[in-house]
């Protein structure tokens, strides 16, 4: 079990890495982004996951949009910005909330994308308040994704859409030496586990989501997971003499050999990334 106040914590110890490695202050994104064709830099990879989502989801500016897992309101602002949708973000992080609101107000779109700290197991919101669902790499912090699934599920409007991005475990993963690398490299995002695609799809199916579409994006994003291996390895020896100096904790230290974990267990071909579309 990973609790709302170590993944909160997690993301506010660790936000200098992300804004050192992510360009964040620019970017406002935390996740893997989408490369195609058409790319040709990491921004451009970021954006492109928006883009690809929204236009997955149809995105519309009369749509009123739930970003489960808002980080710093990136997702949300983009989609204020480019469809003139309202969009209410939620993270665990009262630091996160208090960063999103201010770069909605940077973007000028703080009349339409707002931001509470809230669960999204437990949102507190009414029954079919949402047109859209969208959560991109924050599903896997649930401890339990059904229950994620279920209150999705609630909260959405009849014929509302699921859209999400989110790393996913192969499945028949029963070599110990393998399971070790996935959970060194989940516990240090805090994480408690992913879930199979399979596992996941048969919750979808038995809550009652109904065209159910599961995208294999892990091509696309593979040049994130090389990049994010390329920056440990130019890294770590700063790391290193950090932590031996005791100018850095445990958390800071587990997320730079995360860096490393991540790419190991994509060579061992130990995750998947899917983009998952469903409508109620």
């Amino acid at each position: 079990m990973i609790s709302n106040e170590e993944i909160a914590q997690y993301y506010d110890e660790c936000e200098f890495q992300y804004r050192l490695h992510w360009n964040l202050d620019q970017s406002l994104a935390m996740h893997y982004g989408y490369w195609d064709s058409s790319t040709t830099n990491f921004h451009e990879a970021l954006v492109n996951i928006n883009k690809i989502l929204a236009r997955r989801a149809d995105i519309k500016p009369t749509d009123l949009v739930l970003d489960a897992g808002c980080g710093v309101g990136g997702s949300a602002i983009y989609l204020a910005q480019t469809f003139g949708c309202n969009v209410i973000g939620i993270t665990l992080s009262e630091k996160q909330v208090k960063t999103a609101r201010n770069n909605a107000c940077y973007y000028k779109v703080d009349n339409l994308a707002q931001f509470e700290k809230k669960d999204f197991i437990d949102t507190g919101f009414k029954g079919e308040s949402f047109h859209v669902v969208w959560a991109i790499e924050s599903v896997c912090h649930a401890n339990d994704k059904k229950i994620f699934l279920q209150e999705t599920y609630r909260v959405l409007r009849k014929n509302g859409v699921l859209i999400m991005a989110d790393f996913f475990k192969v499945d028949l993963i029963n070599q110990m030496k393998d399971e070790n690398i996935l959970e060194k490299w989940t516990h240090a995002w805090a994480i408690p586990d992913f879930s199979t695609i399979e596992t996941f799809h048969h919750d979808m199916e038995s809550i009652g989501f109904k065209n159910i579409q599961i995208t294999d994006a892990t091509h696309n994003i593979a040049p994130s997971a090389r990049r994010l291996y390329l920056r440990f390895l130019g890294g770590i020896w700063g790391g290193m003499l950090y932590q031996f100096l005791g100018r850095s904790d445990r958390m800071i230290n587990n997320n730079v050999w995360s860096a490393y974990l991540q790419y190991k267990a994509f060579r061992r071909n130990l995750w998947k990334y899917k983009i998952v579309f469903a409508q109620k």
